[in-house]
């Protein structure tokens, strides 16, 4: 009795070291940053757009060069630049039509294609990395001259809002405000929602164990003073009305609004465009 009592509490051990150590492996080795951002199978090979525009090559490292384009009105000077971060899947082929609206408006917006995506090259296996690529772009744009002396204003879509969020953040002495879409409030939060997708469905207490939130949206949001605009839809399929609610519960109510909208995911620009419009000029106005 005594023999299968001490093999029943090694087995036990065993176990508990094996979970133990898958944690740590899977949280270490930055596994869900890989299953977060690896989008390979939508590269393309030539950039094609009938929209006003520049191209920009970001060298970054010997293996890692970022695509990105500046789209612009046709016939007159731009009012204000945008700065898209976008959705997981919305690279700058994709994304166009979204800017079609902002540029017949007088918008300019620039938007580049994270590592691993698009045209950009280089490995998108660590969000710390993608951070520091984020904020390197920023700054290089902000400085070029088709930027100086124009209202900035970052917007952010699904995925992109929390790249959107720690920009704001981070150089909030640069923009005139930031407005989110169907976005969420924390990594570890979103990874919930998605837990089926890797075979945890009946193990949500572990994502947080596992999975990195070097974007924490709820911290990042209140070190930022300028306008804020959260939208979500109710309807929201993709990311969970209650998330986006959660991000605006955390932030500063005094210079924070909570647009409701109905309609499908990071859809708004085009079921309440005027409205959505209007919102981008009374920020780069105030």
């Amino acid at each position: 009795m005594k023999t299968f009592i001490k093999a029943g509490k090694i087995i036990i051990a065993a176990t508990i070291l094996l979970i133990v150590g898958s944690i740590l492996y899977i949280r270490f080795s930055r596994y869900t940053d890989v299953m977060i951002y690896h989008t390979n199978e939508l590269a393309y090979e030539n950039f094609e757009t009938s929209m006003n525009h520049s191209e920009y090559y970001f060298e970054i490292d010997q293996n890692t060069q970022l695509h990105g384009v500046l789209f612009k009105p046709n016939s007159q000077n731009p009012i204000a630049t945008i700065i898209h971060y976008s959705g997981k899947g919305m690279h700058l082929m994709a994304s166009q039509k979204y800017y079609e609206i902002l540029t017949k408006n007088g918008f300019q917006v620039f938007s580049f294609e994270r590592r691993n995506f698009g045209k950009s090259t280089g490995l998108a296996d660590n969000s710390l990395m993608l951070k520091e690529d984020a904020l390197y772009v920023f700054d290089k744009i902000v400085a070029d001259e088709n930027m100086t002396e124009k209202p900035i204003v970052i917007w952010g879509q699904s995925l992109g809002g929390a790249f959107a969020i720690m920009n704001a953040a981070e150089r909030n002495d640069k923009i005139a405000g930031v407005i989110v879409e169907g976005t969420f409030n924390s990594f570890p939060d979103i990874g919930k929602v998605y837990a089926k997708a890797i075979n945890l469905e009946n193990f949500k207490w572990m994502i947080p164990l596992l999975m990195n939130n070097d974007f924490p949206a709820e911290k990042e949001i209140k070190n930022i003073s300028k306008p804020i605009i959260i939208i979500h839809s109710d309807a929201d399929e993709q990311v969970p009305y209650k998330l986006g609610k959660k991000l605006y519960e955390a932030s500063n109510k005094m210079n924070t609004q909570f647009w409701e909208i109905e309609g499908k995911h990071i859809r708004g620009i085009f079921d309440y465009e005027e409205h959505y419009i209007e919102r981008f000029e009374k920020m780069i106005n105030q």
